[in-house]
């Protein structure tokens, strides 16, 4: 009793297959990419995604290191 469905090693040897992901793939890349790079992400969602240019500040140029673990909240906010 066949499904009717096609093998999937028929499919990944179809040429419309390969030609289909070979330009969806990168599209899609690039466009995360340029969604993410232009920063539209973070003036769409707000706060809830991350702006790149505010990674890297002229106040925040150090590395937070934590020495005591029970203490480590207030050497956090001290900075």
């Amino acid at each position: 009793m066949s499904t009717g469905e096609r093998p999937f090693l028929d499919i990944m040897q179809d040429r419309r297959y390969w030609l289909i992901h070979i330009i969806t793939i990168p599209c899609l890349y690039l466009s995360g990419v340029i969604f993410i790079g232009s920063s539209f992400a973070y003036k769409l969602f707000g706060k809830a995604t991350s702006n790149m240019n505010l990674y890297e500040t002229n106040v925040r140029r150090h590395i937070s290191l934590i020495n005591d673990r029970f203490s480590g909240f207030n050497e956090i906010t001290d900075y």
